[in-house]
């Protein structure tokens, strides 16, 4: 997951990959990687960006639909 410091969604979706017991990787931008390499490793300039398996799920909307379809995640 390609997250940066201090960003509520990046918080967001590391709390419900936790929640759903889902070991991840974290690359913060910044540090680990620059912003030029998430547009060439995603097409994205937001973050995050969160892979599953080598497959890009999105941004934290987009995981939480994800973890709802995959039904990793109870039910709100």
């Amino acid at each position: 997951m390609f997250t940066k410091p201090g960003c509520p969604y990046c918080k967001a979706a590391k709390d419900d990959l936790q929640q759903a017991g889902m070991d991840f990787e974290e690359i913060v931008l910044g540090r680990d990687a620059s912003l030029r390499s998430l547009r060439a490793a995603t097409g994205a300039m937001t973050v995050p960006q969160v892979f599953v398996n080598g497959e890009r799920i999105g941004g934290s909307e987009d995981l939480e639909h994800w973890l709802d379809r995959a039904r990793i995640r109870p039910a709100a």
